[in-house]
């Protein structure tokens, strides 16, 4: 059974989960619009970045679309030299995507973006409030990584690298 200080809680971090989730959510549409890039490019950009390289089918599989969706859309990003299509190592049948240092640049601007309004939500709190925030978002932090964990695995088990 829920208690009351725990109902609030969970509010509270809903609250803040939403509005932080909003946004980002707000800046990245402002990114994805000043770079001419689609939500499917940049969350492809991304699951390339956490990988180091991708084959098509593993795109293909974390994106949710057909082999040749992904090789289309691999195209676009190739001809404007945000990744690179190599021949794979281990299977010579196989291509590897993996970003080019163009690539790389625009995800560091898409992450600092995202971010922007971090230091700005700092600077608005009392020094009393930054060291009490400090203490809390440590230990937030320890819990959602082990919950990261829990879900990498997850992720793992039902999508094989």
């Amino acid at each position: 059974m829920q208690t009351d200080q725990n109902m609030r809680l969970s509010q509270q971090l809903e609250r803040f989960s939403m509005i932080s989730m909003h946004l980002s959510m707000t800046r990245n549409m402002q990114f994805l619009q000043e770079h001419d890039l689609s939500f499917i490019q940049l969350n492809s950009l991304m699951y390339i970045h956490r990988s180091g390289c991708s084959n098509i089918q593993n795109l293909a599989d974390h994106i949710g679309v057909t082999k040749a969706a992904v090789s289309q859309m691999i195209d676009r990003l190739v001809d404007s030299g945000l990744v690179s299509r190599n021949e794979d190592p281990i299977d010579r049948r196989s291509k590897l995507i993996c970003l080019s240092k163009a690539g790389e640049e625009l995800l560091q601007k898409v992450f600092s973006t995202n971010r922007r309004w971090i230091p700005i939500l700092a600077e608005n709190l009392t020094e009393t409030q930054q060291q009490q925030a400090c203490l809390i978002f440590e230990i937030f932090n320890d819990k959602l990584m082990q919950l990261q964990e829990g879900i990498n695995l997850e992720v793992k088990r039902n999508y094989p690298c």
